[in-house]
């Protein structure tokens, strides 16, 4: 059971406060911040592994001690970065990570190595994607590696799964090779403007990407759980209520448990629900990958559910 991820790789700095600054206000935090290890595409691996599929991940790093902290952490948690390029004269991406009292984050992300990946990468990893079940990607990295990503797993008959974070710039050519797309509210209803939807209602936006080419979709709604729009209609999965720590990375774990589940050979509308724990176990822990929940954490938390 291996799961290629096709990504991004950052060092975070998370300072928490207790609300969110306004425009030109300062706020305090007092907490120290921590250095921790993220990027959507890293997140993603380091969650496939913890439930329980083989990773392989394929990124692009600086030269540099953040770099080195990185692959360190990723191969600690079990994935495989042997496809995982050091950039020269480039650092290796950082992100600014702000959480409130509430759970809630912003995040400011600077790609540095990340805007290097390219096609010609994922031509040399092309026999990692080949051997794997399934592909996961998201837009934090070239769309053209994005694109030469898929166009490989298709090519080899292997499942893809795109999470389309952040929103790109303009429409998407390649949604009739997507097997699962999985945005978020705002991403769906943005990604369906630019696909020609004029109706902004959620449940048209999800019908809107089904005829762009996506052959299901599933928007995560946070506290609301998620819509799963499929050729035979949609369908409302409710969540798993939890008192949020920290939001940072639950929807990257979400993508990791819905592809794992997916591949274990899970109904859709059944892997959406372990993915749905999955991610609200993971949100009553800090941090975005120190405490992800393993596949063994989530079956107990589901089981223990009323």
């Amino acid at each position: 059971m291996k799961i290629a991820i096709v990504g991004s790789i950052n060092a975070d700095i998370v300072i928490n406060v207790r609300e969110f600054a306004a425009p030109n206000e300062t706020v305090i935090s007092e907490q120290d911040y921590v250095l921790s290890d993220g990027g959507k595409g890293a997140n993603q691996a380091a969650a496939v592994a913890a439930a329980g599929a083989e990773a392989s991940f394929i990124a692009r790093i600086g030269d540099d001690e953040l770099g080195n902290r990185a692959i360190a952490n990723l191969v600690q948690a079990g994935v495989n970065c042997e496809f995982v390029s050091k950039t020269p004269h480039a650092a290796t991406g950082l992100a600014a990570i702000l959480v409130n009292r509430h759970g809630d984050n912003i995040i400011s992300v600077a790609a540095g190595a990340n805007a290097h990946l390219t096609a010609a990468d994922i031509s040399a990893a092309e026999s990692s994607i080949a051997q794997a079940d399934a592909i996961i990607v998201q837009l934090e990295v070239p769309l053209q590696a994005v694109e030469a990503a898929i166009r490989v797993a298709r090519a080899h008959g292997v499942k893809v799964v795109l999470n389309p974070a952040p929103a790109p710039e303009a429409a998407l050519t390649f949604l009739g090779d997507v097997d699962v797309l999985i945005p978020n509210e705002s991403e769906a209803r943005y990604l369906a403007a630019l696909h020609g939807a004029e109706d902004a209602s959620l449940e048209n936006a999800a019908r809107a990407l089904l005829s762009a080419g996506a052959r299901n979709v599933v928007v995560t709604l946070g506290a609301d759980g998620c819509l799963l729009a499929t050729a035979e209609g949609l369908r409302h999965i409710p969540p798993y209520p939890v008192e949020a720590v920290d939001t940072t990375g639950a929807g990257d774990v979400f993508c990791a448990f819905l592809t794992a589940a997916l591949i274990r050979g899970a109904p859709l509308a059944a892997a959406v629900d372990e993915a749905s724990a999955a991610a609200a176990l993971s949100v009553t822990r800090p941090q975005a990958r120190k405490h992800l929940p393993t596949a063994a954490e989530v079956m107990e938390f589901k089981t223990a559910r009323p």
